[in-house]
């Protein structure tokens, strides 16, 4: 088993103290009252509480801390039928900042305390005297049993902000978190963390689980409500108030993590028995008043940075469009079989920025792709920047549009008096024709070059007879002074978008 964590997520858990104030907050009964709770937050320093732990716990390896199981007859609600569950994380290994959790029922709040008899610790021998932790560290939702007709966890939060989420269909791959903060832009990284939990308790049969959740942080702080359906496609409608405490050089909304090792367009590919290992491989960009764009990840020897302005988004998300096992050959990790994301937002998403950061990388084990959205108006101690979206946890964002499947470039057969040429294929889908076309019939290609120097020599279009889709390839002369390009390619039918607009960032 390929186990994984978000880059970032480490190193917070890491290096990084948790975030919240020295009193607890007060009673909890609605969303109101937790934002009004956040600002006050905000107008106050920032105190790093004490997360010292037991040196027996504090010292568990990645084995050690595997032998504690939460045992599953103790799941908060575990006695409602048809209802959602709830089973938390011990501290231990990496994972020592706790949470704190309580529960509303009938509007009003009630602490859930650690308890050591919820969890088998396995073959661990604890030291007689040994302090057991004071809370846990995450937890993880199950789904009413009705849904898979058994035990389905589909949901967990743990580490900073970090959420992740599965279907009925797909497995754990990408990451979410609640909020980045200078992600880029030279000032160094902050991961607030969710510090507080309010589970609204749930009646039997219903569809939706709602819970609150505080953020806190040196820079920040933040209200949350989420409210989940787990299904094909998992939902998540997620709304929220971000008060500053001190100006940030980046805020982000809605981030993400993901890893992408090598694929079809990655030069030189490692030596794995693997064609591709990637939990997503690009990055799907709907605009209300542009085109839809597609831009495929890679790695590299450099951190590559990619930022859209845009001035009206519809949506936005991080796909797994290779569904082919036979592209991976992974039976363990099962890459073809990683959930996508989709972003839909709902308020705070006006005009700004979509950020692309892709981190080189060596191995599978962290993540290196980071997305995000950045707001072109900043909150303040009292001013919230109050947002809302829904995240769709899916196969793939479904439009009519030609859609990329597939990105390869390399050298062209190389002459003495072409020694620098380089032929460039991408592959679409058919698309959604808007009138009858004769059988010979293909669409236009439009090539755009920016960046350093480079000539465009040739272009087509052709069908593909093998996916029924169309091929466009270009062929180019990049001199050895080249070091980025961006490039992109739309196919046009009666000067009209028959595709997604393929956009790439490619580097000597």
């Amino acid at each position: 088993m390929h186990h994984r964590l978000p880059l970032a997520g480490f190193l917070s858990l890491a290096l990084c103290a948790a975030a919240f104030a020295e009193d607890a907050p007060p009673p909890v009964r609605t969303f109101l009252d937790l934002e009004a709770y956040a600002s006050k937050l905000a107008q106050a320093p920032y105190v790093a509480p004490d997360s010292k732990m037991d040196p027996f716990f504090a010292g568990l390896n990645y084995d050690g801390h595997r032998q504690i199981r939460f045992k599953g007859d103790k799941a908060l609600y575990g006695d409602m039928k048809d209802a959602y569950h709830i089973e938390f994380f011990h501290p231990g290994w990496m994972f020592k900042k706790t949470v704190s959790f309580a529960e509303i029922a009938d509007g009003q709040p009630k602490g859930v305390p650690f308890s050591k008899e919820l969890f088998d610790y396995g073959k661990l021998e604890i030291p007689e005297g040994a302090l057991y932790p004071s809370g846990y560290t995450g937890f993880r939702l199950l789904a009413p049993d009705s849904l898979m007709q058994k035990r389905f966890e589909f949901m967990v939060f743990q580490g900073a902000s970090y959420f992740r989420a599965v279907t009925t269909n797909l497995g754990w791959g990408l990451s979410a978190r609640g909020v980045a903060i200078n992600t880029v832009g030279g000032e160094p990284e902050e991961f607030p963390d969710f510090t507080h939990f309010w589970f609204v308790q749930p009646k039997p049969g219903e569809k939706t689980f709602k819970f609150f959740a505080l953020l806190n942080g040196a820079s920040i702080t933040g209200a949350y409500e989420f409210e989940v359906e787990p299904g094909e496609t998992t939902k998540m409608t997620i709304s929220g108030s971000l008060f500053l405490r001190r100006v940030v050089k980046l805020l982000g909304l809605a981030p993400f993590s993901s890893m992408f090792w090598f694929g079809e367009n990655t030069h030189p590919k490692p030596l794995d028995f693997r064609p591709e290992v990637h939990d997503s491989d690009g990055l799907l960009i709907e605009q209300q008043f542009g085109p839809t764009i597609w831009r495929p990840l890679d790695n590299g020897k450099e951190l590559r940075e990619s930022v859209f302005n845009i001035e009206a988004v519809k949506g936005f998300g991080l796909q797994e469009r290779d569904r082919n096992f036979n592209n991976f050959q992974d039976l363990e990790a099962k890459y073809h079989n990683r959930t996508a994301v989709w972003v839909e937002p709902i308020e705070g998403f006006g005009r700004g920025k979509l950020h692309l950061i892709e981190i080189p990388t060596g191995e599978e084990t962290w993540d290196n792709v980071v997305t995000l959205w950045e707001p072109d108006h900043l909150p303040t101690s009292t001013e919230p920047l109050r947002f809302a979206y829904r995240l769709h946890w899916q196969k793939e964002q479904e439009h009519k549009l030609a859609k990329v499947t597939s990105t390869r470039w390399g050298k062209a057969v190389a002459t003495p008096d072409k020694p620098n040429d380089h032929v460039f294929v991408v592959d679409f889908t058919k698309g959604d024709l808007k009138t009858e076309h004769p059988a010979d019939w293909t669409p236009d290609v439009e090539i755009v070059i920016a960046g350093n120097p480079a000539k465009l020599l040739d272009k087509r279009v052709m069908l593909n007879t093998e996916s029924g889709g169309w091929r466009a390839f270009f062929k180019m002369e990049i001199p050895p002074t080249t070091h980025l390009l961006e490039l992109t390619c739309d196919l046009l039918e009666d000067k009209q978008p028959l595709s997604e607009r393929w956009t790439y960032q490619w580097k000597q």
